[in-house]
């Protein structure tokens, strides 16, 4: 039996998408603590699955096992006895946290545990399970956790690379909220989305990179909660603006525009949209402030307890328990 555990991650923003040879994507996320995702993996018939999400997780497990054969990683696929996953913790698919590659890195580094393929990396895991075609922090940020910028890529096939991981402040904390009646685009709508969204200019490009390099990475590094703030909403704004057209505006939805107007007039600016949402985030400074900020935005939108929820940055990763051991997933 071997049990796996992942943080969710966060995308604050994707650098670049063209149609020319430039290279593409490359983007800012965090990883977070909660929600998570946990399963456990053993031996058994065929490729099954049980629990929330079961569906992915059996084709999961099928598509790694198909690419293992093919890449000569597993020695004798006759032999082979099934996988069963038994699916523990899963928070709502399709809401900016990133779930189905985290899904399927857990899935993957499990199968890897299971058969004896622990000296799998990052690219492998991901390509073994087809994750990673777009943006890769969610699989760095399986390994590593933190602040995670990654450098976008030329060819498809590739798993673009970390270029910095960075412990987040341990004492900040993320207001997380995901109205329950929305649902990010995905699947292929995402795919349609991306072929009719126009370029991202250069120039936007460059602004985006300098936010994050010049603004995020060293107010997060000497613990400037304003400067952080300022630029992660700046950064945030660029990113709506360039996904405008896909998703109908700078948010997803005119009730998460007004959720971001109510936080920024509580005093705080680094608020934003995860991915396509609907989950916006809220960095705050401490506990105190994320119960305040949590207990007036259930108020003001009439959103539940699971709507709304506090976290923090996981800076570790994945842990992976065996039977005899618990290790990290590095």
């Amino acid at each position: 039996m071997i049990h796996v555990q992942t943080p969710c991650r966060l995308h604050f923003g994707l650098f670049a998408y063209s149609r020319d040879d430039a290279r593409q994507f490359g983007g800012v996320g965090l990883m977070v603590r909660q929600p998570h995702i946990a399963l456990h993996i053993r031996h058994g018939e065929g490729f099954t699955a049980a629990g929330p999400a079961s569906d992915r997780a059996a084709a999961f497990a099928q598509t790694f096992v198909g690419r293992a054969i093919e890449a000569g990683l597993i020695d004798k696929p006759g032999d082979l006895p099934g996988i069963h996953i038994d699916v523990q913790d899963m928070p709502r698919s399709h809401t900016g946290l990133g779930t189905g590659t985290q899904l399927g890195m857990a899935v993957s580094r499990g199968i890897g545990e299971l058969l004896g393929l622990q000296h799998l990396g990052v690219a492998d895991l991901a390509r073994l399970v087809g994750r990673g075609q777009r943006s890769a922090i969610g699989a760095h940020g399986f390994f590593h956790g933190g602040l995670i910028v990654e450098g976008g890529k030329f060819e498809p096939q590739n798993l673009s690379p970390m270029l910095v991981q960075q412990s987040f402040p341990s004492k900040w904390r993320i207001v997380l909220i995901t109205p329950e009646k929305l649902v990010g685009i995905n699947g292929e709508r995402e795919v349609q989305a991306f072929a009719k969204m126009p370029p991202i200019p250069r120039d936007v490009t460059a602004e985006m990179c300098r936010l994050v390099l010049l603004g995020m990475l060293p107010a997060a590094m000497e613990r400037d909660f304003e400067v952080f703030s300022r630029s992660l909403f700046t950064l945030q704004q660029r990113v709506g603006e360039c996904f405008a057209q896909a998703q109908g505006g700078v948010y997803a939805d005119p009730i998460l525009a007004d959720i971001v107007r109510f936080v920024r007039e509580q005093g705080l600016e680094g608020v934003g949209q995860s991915s396509w949402g609907p989950t916006m985030y809220a960095v705050t400074r401490n506990d105190d402030d994320a119960r305040r900020l949590r207990m007036d935005v259930q108020a003001a939108f009439g959103l539940s307890n699971e709507e709304v929820m506090i976290t923090q940055a996981d800076n570790k990763g994945s842990v992976v328990e065996a039977s005899d051991s618990r290790r990290s997933a590095k």
